[in-house]
């Protein structure tokens, strides 16, 4: 709505103005006559637990029992309560996520049809890579899809982007669905629907790889992505097992210690890249107000698995350096088969940085202890293991 803070940019100065591309949300349901499972994706910057359980309890009364919520992480979006260790939901906002997702949902229950699910990976070259880290080397970067296929025909798209959606500036004050948008673009056929969700983002970005800043690069880089692409394969028969609940555990995580604290306020080195440093400051910043508040008591995140048709999904609600993602997926892939890990949902705590990582913005900003980011892939595994082995005990005595 116009005027409505805008979330993202810690130095954003101005409120919403006006619509560059109109933020959506997406339902993919999966269902059997036991059980119905619902994945909602929204373009906001993220989504808090409290709208989360909000929209859980709305699901229920239309028959979906299990349900997800992930955020694009748009930088162009509302501000939906973004903040270290979580925050709560503006109203407004969350009464409009709400009643948009029952809407979405209604119609994705409505329109169901029998359909396999595969999974597929595309390294993508010049889409982005490790945002604060100067001179940056190139990267591949891996981008998952989840493929729906009716017969031959590929009709739905799940595709995973491990990368900020954050290619529009701060100064920008037009809401975007931002690169989640472009892809979307680059993708869609008029006979192909497909969803964008964001993965293990957390230090991964455009920064050293865009050529500006507005649509045309967003679309730029939407068309990269949809250039590499390589459709999935229709699934050739094999036994559907169940769907399952998803597959959740509870962990608590410390908040920074007074060390770590402290070492947030000492100096740190000049840097010659102007935003890096900017950016670097903006983490100290947060990590002040972090130590002048002196949590003491853990910090309580949900960490899911759920089996898709034979596709293991992992949600983690913050944000995961992409060495953690894929650490989740190749440690699993041995029990759990394909693994594809989503970030931003279920909830936000926000940096979860790996243990070894260089002061940043990353680990200032966290508002968990080091090693907490490795507490919670060692979690993730754990659950994407038993979330497949349900399944395969599933396909048994579904026989």
């Amino acid at each position: 709505m116009p005027g409505e803070p805008m979330g993202g940019y810690v130095d954003r100065s101005e409120g919403v103005q006006d619509v560059l591309d109109p933020l959506e949300v997406h339902v993919v349901t999966v269902a059997d006559d036991g059980h119905r499972f619902a994945l909602v994706v929204v373009d906001l910057i993220c989504v808090n637990a409290d709208v989360v359980e909000r929209i859980r309890t709305a699901l229920r009364d239309v028959g979906v029992p299990s349900c997800w919520v992930a955020a694009t992480h748009t930088h162009a979006s509302p501000e939906a309560g973004c903040a270290p260790g979580g925050g709560i939901t503006p109203r407004d906002v969350g009464d409009r996520l709400v009643a948009v997702s029952l809407t979405a949902t209604r119609r994705a229950v409505a329109t169901e049809r029998e359909a396999r699910l595969t999974a597929t990976r595309t390294l993508v070259s010049g889409l982005a890579s490790r945002r604060n880290v100067v001179d940056s080397p190139p990267m591949d970067i891996p981008v998952d899809t989840i493929g729906v296929t009716v017969g031959a025909d590929v009709v739905g798209l799940i595709v995973v982007s491990p990368v900020h959606p954050t290619i529009l500036p701060a100064a920008n004050n037009h809401v975007s669905a931002d690169l989640a948008g472009g892809i979307r673009r680059a993708l869609s056929g008029p006979d192909r629907w497909v969803v964008v969700a964001t993965g293990a983002a957390g230090d991964i970005s455009t920064r050293h790889t865009r050529q500006g800043h507005g649509p045309p690069e967003v679309d730029r880089l939407g068309a990269l992505v949809a250039d590499r692409f390589v459709p999935p394969a229709p699934v050739d028969g094999g036994p559907v097992a169940p769907v399952r609940p998803p597959v959740s555990r509870s962990v608590r995580l410390r908040p920074k210690q007074p060390a770590e604290l402290d070492a947030s306020a000492r100096p740190v080195p000049q840097i010659r890249d102007g935003r890096i440093r900017q950016v670097l400051q903006q983490g100290l910043r947060i990590a002040r107000e972090q130590a002048a508040r002196q949590r003491s008591e853990p910090y309580e995140i949900e960490v899911a698995a759920v089996d898709l048709d034979g596709v293991t999904v992992v949600g983690v609600p913050g944000e995961l350096f992409l060495e953690l993602g894929e650490a989740i997926r190749s440690r699993a892939a041995d029990r759990a088969g394909d693994v594809v890990v989503l970030g931003y949902t279920n909830g936000y705590l926000g940096y979860l940085p790996a243990r070894d990582t260089p002061p940043c913005y990353e680990t200032f900003a966290s508002p968990v202890s080091a090693g907490s980011g490795e507490i919670v892939v060692e979690t993730a595994v754990e659950a994407a293991i038993e979330a497949a082995r349900d399944r395969d005990r599933s396909r048994r005595n579904y026989a």
